[in-house]
């Protein structure tokens, strides 16, 4: 399989985009991708998602991966935290990282079972940076082919309250997809073009990824705009991710990468501890019986300004760094700044009160804006 190739989106679904004054990032040639970062009314879009309607983002530079073979299975047990074998049924889906040998996170994916294959949905840039390579090392003579089909494949995310519904009125799916629990799937089609469907909550609300041929954008991206009506708001990847940084989602590349061991990024939902060896299972399973770990991802909140910038220091009343911000944005739901980031232990108490740029920061549980409790992020379905 040859290396990932740079998802390039279809001229006239390009142009509709533009249409919708569109701002692109990562427009540079050398980039490797292209990003729908922000469309003509932001705050119009958030607060769709936020109440009674819904957003649909073009997620078009994601990845996709295919693995299929007799032995699929019993292989990637032993590459990933989750458990696979509660992924019988067709449509069962889980997200799960996937370690090295110290512990420390190669990737996380987003893994659906299709009739004879496994589909993984993944950040852009994870393939080549280390992912696909980590694979490949791991088969000696097992039955498993990898299958990259991130160049065939667009993505959209159809997200808020309206989102099943919108979906429902669209299309004629196996399942309905108001009753998929978290990263379970779905398939059929939008006007006889196939689509797969995966629930995603990375938003904190109701969400969905569909997934089809990168050739059908326009026409599918045109059947969900206009079953959605006037309740259905273009939604770029910048308000994409202020949604997830206020359901305290960590994002590969953004809040975990290979320093992060996935305890420390508050994802022990997202291990079984009872499955048996996987690669980096031992390091994982000594830090969960020592108990806290040295640090752990948290939401930081501010009482006003603006946005700390990723990469700021963290520090306690004494002036020592106890941490490092990840991720920040404004949150129209506090209206305030909010942040995602890694804080040591002892410090890491929610209402804890830190420093971050000279300004008073609150410690609080991830997801803290959305509930009075945890962020769900159920592992399997």
């Amino acid at each position: 399989m040859p290396p990932s190739a740079m998802p390039t989106r279809p001229d006239a679904f390009r142009r509709r985009l533009e249409s919708l004054d569109v701002t692109w990032d990562n427009e540079d040639p050398e980039a490797e991708y292209s990003v729908a970062a922000e469309f003509d009314d932001p705050d119009r879009a958030y607060w769709a998602v936020r109440q009674q309607g819904a957003g649909l983002a073009d997620r078009s530079e994601r990845e996709t991966l295919v693995i299929s073979g007799e032995e699929t299975v019993e292989w990637l047990q032993g590459l990933i935290t989750g458990n696979l074998l509660n992924l019988i049924q067709e449509g069962s889906g889980l997200w799960t990282p996937f370690p090295n040998a110290k512990g420390r996170m190669v990737a996380d994916a987003r893994i659906l079972h299709l009739p004879q294959m496994l589909y993984l949905d993944l950040e852009p840039g994870t393939l080549d940076s280390g992912l696909l390579a980590h694979l490949r090392q791991h088969i000696i003579m097992e039955d498993v082919t990898l299958s990259d089909r991130s160049e065939q494949t667009a993505r959209f995310g159809l997200f808020g309250p309206r989102a099943a519904a919108i979906l429902d009125g669209v299309g004629q799916w196996k399942r309905d997809p108001a009753e998929l629990d978290a990263y379970q799937g779905t398939w059929g089609a939008i006007d006889g073009r196939e689509v797969i469907v995966q629930a995603n909550p990375t938003s904190g609300e109701a969400g969905f990824d569909l997934s089809f041929d990168r050739s059908e954008s326009l026409p599918i991206w045109d059947a969900l705009t206009e079953a959605g009506g006037g309740t259905l708001e273009p939604l770029g990847d910048e308000t994409l991710e202020i949604l997830r940084i206020e359901a305290g989602i960590p994002r590969f590349g953004v809040e975990t990468d290979d320093s992060v061991i996935p305890l420390e990024a508050n994802m022990g939902e997202l291990i079984d501890f009872d499955k048996g060896c996987y690669v980096g299972q031992e390091i994982i399973a000594r830090l969960d019986t020592l108990g806290t770990p040295a640090k752990k991802l948290r939401t930081l909140v501010f009482d006003g300004g603006a946005a700390p910038a990723p990469g700021a220091d963290i520090e306690n009343d004494d002036g020592r760094n106890v941490g490092t911000v990840r991720s920040a944005a404004w949150s129209p739901l506090l209206d305030a700044p909010i942040a995602l980031g890694y804080v040591k232990r002892n410090a890491n108490e929610p209402g804890t009160v830190l420093k971050v740029e000279g300004r008073e920061a609150r410690v609080e549980r991830l997801g803290y804006p959305l509930d009075e409790g945890d962020t769900p992020r159920p592992t399997s379905s």
